[in-house]
């Protein structure tokens, strides 16, 4: 009777059907036994879809934290933002997708600054010096970028559908 459950990648390279059965049967587990799960996963459809929070992670660094309702309506973190530009939307016909430019960093290396500032739109000299505190910028709703430091907002940030 574990108080927790970690699904790590529990659907990776299934097909959607035997997905929902799976994701089905992690809901029966936790009602039947009043657990949490935590769910990693690098499938942001499921996610938002699945659980009532979300931890965005970028290099090993959590990036942002908030609902899973606000992560949707209200990304903040430039990456978050390119991970929700980036799905495809049903409501809109012909979308085209974003894709986010440049490439990981590499992890043996001591990374300075801000770990996602070499491919961030938004990066200043001070992303590539200093590594952003985690700001609490709504109550519950956590980002870790210079930008919101203060009131900043990134333009082009929520999505519909």
């Amino acid at each position: 009777n574990p108080k927790i459950l970690i699904a790590d990648e529990p659907t990776t390279a299934l097909d959607v059907t035997v997905q929902a059965d799976i994701m089905d049967l992690l809901d029966e587990l936790r009602e039947k036994f009043n657990i949490s799960i935590i769910l990693i996963s690098h499938n942001l459809n499921l996610v938002t879809e699945r659980s009532d929070r979300i931890i965005v992670i970028y290099a090993g660094s959590i990036q942002e934290i908030a609902t899973s309702e606000e992560i949707v309506q209200n990304p903040l973190h430039p990456y978050t933002v390119g991970l929700m530009n980036s799905l495809p939307n049903i409501v809109e016909e012909g979308q085209k997708l974003t894709a986010i430019p440049g490439e990981l960093p590499d992890l043996t290396e001591d990374i300075k600054g801000c770990c996602f500032a070499p491919r961030c739109a938004h990066a200043t000299e001070r992303c590539l010096k200093e590594t952003p505190e985690l700001y609490e910028i709504n109550p519950g709703h956590f980002c870790r970028c210079h930008l919101f430091n203060g009131s900043a907002r990134i333009s082009g940030g929520a999505r519909s559908g």
